[in-house]
């Protein structure tokens, strides 16, 4: 059974150790960084039942899966090092459980020093001010992943962080934990579900000429209004590829010499019989599924991407691309009679009550980007027509997109820049 002192010294030592560093704690904490000045090795690999392990054997060093996302890996590093300071010198090799739902009293010691140390105060209060959470009230699961996301953490991680520092309750902190961060993204994105255990970055016209500093497998879902009633969409570059090898046909010269017909001044349109009301029903009765109340239709899916997802430059590809109605969903009884209403317009069936007929409406344009590779890439649409390749663009919306690899990624470059070098002065003193 730990004691006070204990989860005291355990959390002294993590703000002792950020102040020695002068890590300052307003900002997301780079732990990598933190693994380099203490003079550990760092190594990322496969590991199947571990998420990561601390041997003290040599100059001593941390070991992290690459099976698990970024964010999971910070966390599980903090913890690791937590195993260095606190442990002195023995050896730990930590499951998932150890990480996240430890039992043994080094395992929670060290699952308090990676929340404080990764987490710290500040930085934790900055962020949940951004998004509005500052109670069990207000700690929606969205807004709590997105405060992990920019704080760098897992998910789990911070929802138990939260729940130390008494943003929320013990109670709110369980029931966050048993929604699935997969779930949460895809609410994010308007049903689209990223690829893997990477970041979503959803974001609209509030993010206008942004910069958005992301990691290598991380999507961007752009949402956009769009009205599809007006003929004007969002276009891509590769949209607007398409809609330029679009022809216009002009339309037939009329012969001045051809009589015109005359007007007639007095007509007005006649309402339809009855009888075409029945001829439409038969109609309708004759499509597969359509003979009852309820049509049965094939269940809606996503669109599978398609291996011929247009690119900007050579570091985001659109993985998905759809149209989210805004309107609500019909209930089940008044969808054959709005499909009566559609087909013969203006004629009503008796004594049955018809609904306003909607066609098309606004809704909401969305484009997830998967990131690949380094660098800054930008991403453009323009609000023009869809069909006409001479209409001019009555908006632009515009986004540039940092890419960052991986932290394997980035450690393996540097032991590779070390082993260069001292190739490098191994040949300079054979000469």
């Amino acid at each position: 059974m730990l004691t006070r002192a204990q989860l005291r010294h355990a959390l002294q030592e993590a703000d002792s150790l950020l102040e020695e560093l002068g890590v300052d704690q307003e900002s997301p904490i780079d732990v990598f960084d933190i693994v380099d000045q203490l003079g550990l090795w760092l190594v990322f690999n496969p590991l199947k039942n571990l998420l990561g392990a601390a041997v003290p054997t040599g100059d001593g060093g941390i070991m992290l899966t690459t099976e698990r996302g970024v964010g999971v890996q910070r966390y599980t590093a903090a913890h690791e090092i937590g195993h260095w300071i606190l442990d002195y010198g023995q050896p730990t090799f930590d499951t998932e459980d150890d990480i996240y739902r430890p039992a043994a009293d080094r395992e929670l010691l060290a699952q308090v020093f990676a929340s404080q140390l990764l987490m710290p105060p500040p930085l934790v209060f900055s962020v949940c001010a951004r998004y509005g959470v500052r109670s069990s009230q207000t700690a929606l699961p969205q807004s709590v992943y997105l405060v992990a996301r920019d704080i760098g953490s897992s998910y789990e991680a911070a929802a138990r962080q939260l729940a130390n520092l008494d943003i929320i309750s013990s109670a709110r902190r369980d029931e966050l934990l048993r929604v699935e961060p997969a779930a949460i993204k895809a609410d994010l994105s308007l049903g689209h579900r990223p690829s893997g255990a990477v970041d979503v970055w959803p974001v609209g016209l509030d993010s206008l000429g942004a910069i958005l500093n992301v990691t290598e497998g991380d999507e961007v879902v752009v949402l956009l209004p769009e009205n599809r009633t007006t003929g004007y969409r969002w276009l891509t570059d590769d949209d607007l590829r398409r809609r330029a090898q679009r022809t216009r046909n002009a339309p037939p010269e009329l012969d001045p010499s051809a009589n015109a017909v005359p007007a007639q001044r007095d007509w007005t349109p006649r309402r339809r019989a009855l009888e075409s009301v029945k001829t439409v029903d038969k109609a309708l009765a004759r499509v597969p599924g359509n003979t009852g109340v309820i049509r049965v239709l094939p269940p809606t899916t996503p669109a599978a991407p398609s291996s011929g997802a247009p690119e900007f430059g050579h570091r985001l590809t659109v993985v998905d691309d759809r149209f989210k109605a805004s309107r609500t969903p019909m209930p089940a009884a008044q969808r054959r009679t709005a499909r009566r209403a559609i087909a013969h317009n203006t004629a009503r069936v008796p004594d049955e009550p018809t609904p306003p007929a909607t066609i098309a409406g606004t809704g909401t344009r969305l484009l997830a980007l998967r990131s690949a590779g380094e660098g800054r890439e930008a991403f453009q649409a323009v609000y023009s027509s869809t069909y006409d390749p001479h209409a001019p663009a009555t908006d632009t919306y515009s986004l540039e997109v940092d890419i960052t690899p991986g932290p394997a990624v980035l450690r393996r470059r540097e032991y590779l820049a070390i082993d260069l070098d001292d190739g490098e002065q191994d040949g300079g003193h054979s000469d």
